[in-house]
């Protein structure tokens, strides 16, 4: 069973370095393109995330695991907000200052409600080391503000898809081609969230 954890921790090391490739070289070669700018703070973000998951999983007590949370928690929630301010720029779409407001106040919030969630347990209604496996996972109970996150993530990375869709029709087919590339891209953390 260790090996099998070792096997999931290198594939996701992977993962993280192909985002980090991916980020430099969207800023080297693409950084002018339409989204671009979004893209690389997408694929950045998603290299840290992706790299504390790694160090999460390699964790041997519960507090080790709750630092790496903690740190997967400063970028993951933002991702979403990204992603969708990628897709408007993609199309072409400019955005009122107050909906930026809107679009990071439940980052902002889930950022705080989750490193200070011992003084309210609205994120995790509790967080504990199971005992029943052979490597260290901790077992975590939801609260409220998990499940808003997780709406929060759904709708933002929903109305991405839907945005690239509707530009779907207007494209030639070059760029049909990217959208769809996009779009199944954008399904993926949907498919995953539904299933986790």
């Amino acid at each position: 069973m260790i090996e099998e954890l070792r096997s999931y921790i290198l594939i996701i090391v992977f993962a993280g370095v192909l985002s980090l490739i991916i980020c430099l070289f969207s800023y080297v070669k693409l950084k002018d393109a339409p989204g671009a700018r979004h893209y690389i703070i997408v694929t950045f973000l998603s290299a840290i995330f992706t790299f504390s998951y790694a160090f999460e999983l390699a964790s041997s007590t519960l507090q080790e695991i709750t630092f790496w949370l903690g740190i997967e928690y400063f970028v993951m929630p933002f991702i979403p907000a990204f992603t969708l301010l990628m897709c408007f720029e993609y199309v072409g779409v400019k955005l009122r200052q107050k909906f930026y407001y809107v679009l990071f106040g439940i980052p902002l919030i889930t950022v705080f409600t989750h490193h200070t969630n011992e003084l309210h347990h609205l994120y995790y209604s509790s967080v504990r080391l199971r005992t029943d496996t052979t490597f260290p996972i901790a077992d975590m109970e939801y609260g409220p503000f998990f499940y808003v996150h997780s709406l929060y993530l759904f709708i933002c990375l929903s109305i991405s898809m839907i945005i690239l869709l509707l530009q779907l029709k207007k494209s030639l087919f070059r760029f049909k081609l990217q959208i769809l590339t996009m779009v199944a891209g954008l399904f993926v953390p949907i498919a995953a969230n539904h299933f986790y």
